[in-house]
């Protein structure tokens, strides 16, 4: 977990709210992002240059969940690695190049369903959830060598009805807010009862948002249910 906040890190700039003012470390978020077998980028926001230093990675490849300025405004940053894969789609790939015009990629465009051969045994497979009417947004299904999976949904404003959301290893979802429900974004109290319908074996929530509360607080709310993601966790599949 390259990073694991929403659209604004935190903490914010002059706020003095208990997240803001925690000296847990994993309270400290970045916007969101996630490496692959050390590899393969996902999304690449404001923070990723030195969300990579910090990971000591380069990455071989990266794919785009969708084009809002939070997964997106960190390609400048790569843009020098020597061309590497972007996969995203052509609607991602319209708002990217208003931002980017020259766009030092091999750019390809992801297809829902259709597998996307990452190299050493990994698969991707993207497909379409509900976040925003101007913004088509994928989420992302991988699947390891061992037959592990994982699920990327990071923005999601409705219950996925894709076949592929269901039965993952891992399922990493919006943790945008606890009970409110600002355009675009599930709150993790539905969160907790949509991963049980997709019958997910280990949820997490990411792209946390501001005053949700602290990581120990929102552990103690999710009562095991879930868990929180943080800024650098690791986990293995």
């Amino acid at each position: 977990m390259l990073g694991s906040g929403a659209a604004w890190p935190i903490p914010r700039l002059g706020c003095d709210c208990p997240q803001c003012t925690s000296s847990d470390p994993r309270d400290a978020r970045l916007r969101s992002s996630l490496l692959v077998d050390g590899r393969v980028l996902v999304d690449a926001g404001p923070d990723v240059y030195h969300q990579l230093m910090r990971a000591r990675a380069v990455p071989e490849v990266v794919l785009i969940t969708h084009h809002h300025y939070d997964h997106v405004l960190g390609l400048h940053a790569l843009a020098k690695l020597g061309r590497l894969p972007l996969h995203l789609t052509k609607e991602s790939e319209r708002g990217v190049r208003a931002i980017f015009p020259r766009l030092d990629f091999r750019v390809m465009h992801l297809t829902p369903g259709v597998k996307l051969e990452l190299g050493e045994g990994l698969v991707a497979q993207a497909f379409d959830v509900a976040h925003s009417q101007a913004t088509r947004t994928m989420a992302l299904r991988f699947t390891f060598p061992s037959g592990a999976t994982l699920v990327y949904a990071p923005d999601i404003g409705a219950p996925p009805d894709s076949k592929l959301a269901r039965n993952a290893d891992v399922l990493l979802l919006d943790g945008s807010t606890r009970d409110q429900r600002p355009g675009g974004h599930m709150p993790m109290s539905e969160g907790v009862e949509v991963a049980k319908h997709m019958k997910a074996k280990r949820t997490l929530f990411t792209h946390v948002g501001h005053r949700t509360g602290t990581f120990v607080e929102l552990e103690a709310w999710l009562d095991g249910a879930a868990e929180v993601a943080y800024d650098g966790m690791e986990i293995e599949l």
